[in-house]
């Protein structure tokens, strides 16, 4: 009797064993499952911006329109300061477009010095707009949460950029005129809608630099830029700094 009953023991006490390795090693399985659920977080590499162009301090005589825009873009080396990949530091390289839309006209003098033209009471204009191209080094520290499952999360780049300005332009769409040494503008009688561009205003500063901050979830972001240096030389154009806000996007 008592050998039957040592048996019965031995088996129970083998089955408890078993049972407690194989509890353990389904809670290690689906511990391994959360972990390959958990997606890689986005490296921003990729930045693709559209933004409003204003300009701080300008004259009122400029008139610099509301709806005025450009465009970026920006491919970052991101260099994660820890394991988990959510402190990061980012140096990159790009390119930036911004448009003023004004309602009057930037004229050189024999100088070179750019001054402020307003239209003719009855001037019709289509377009009228300085368009100014950057080649840009941007740096970021970059914060991002954990991600989710899809790779998701918020995040947070407090940063810093500098640009070489390379080409410049204004571009007119309106009727024909001229203007005289004392900067008067007449129409030309009968004549039709005309188009041309001035490159090259050489007053325009070469160089902008200024703070950047990114913020946004996923793929989607709300950024701004603050420039330090005036859009034209001092002394030599109308006064004004650069503020951009826009959004922008990055896919990987």
């Amino acid at each position: 009797m008592m050998k039957y009953f040592a048996t019965g023991l031995l088996l129970m006490a083998g089955g408890t064993i078993f049972a407690q390795t194989d509890t353990t090693t389904v809670v290690d399985d689906e511990e391994i499952v959360n972990e390959m659920n958990v997606g890689t977080p986005d490296r921003d590499r990729f930045v693709f911006s559209l933004h409003w162009d204003g300009l701080l301090g300008a004259p009122d005589s400029m008139d610099v329109g509301p709806l005025s825009r450009g465009v970026g873009l920006h491919f970052y080396y991101d260099i994660p300061f820890d394991a988990a990949k959510q402190y990061s530091f980012a140096v990159g390289l790009g390119w930036n477009n911004a448009n003023y839309y004004t309602k009057s006209l930037l004229v050189n003098d024999s100088l070179g010095n750019t001054n402020i033209v307003g239209f003719n009471e009855s001037q019709s204009v289509t377009r009228n707009k300085l368009a100014v191209h950057y080649v840009e080094v941007p740096v970021e520290f970059r914060f991002r949460t954990k991600p989710n499952q899809k790779g998701n999360s918020f995040k947070v780049a407090v940063g810093f950029k500098g640009g070489y300005q390379f080409s410049n332009h204004t571009k007119y769409v309106g009727d024909e005129y001229l203007i005289d040494d004392a900067n008067n503008v007449t129409l030309v009688d009968n004549a039709n809608e005309i188009k041309y561009k001035f490159y090259r205003y050489s007053s325009l500063s070469s160089v902008q630099y200024g703070p950047t901050l990114r913020i946004g979830y996923a793929n989607v972001n709300l950024e701004a830029f603050y420039g330090m240096a005036g859009l034209f030389q001092e002394g030599k154009g109308p006064a004004g700094t650069p503020l951009q806000i826009g959004v922008s996007f990055n896919p990987f």
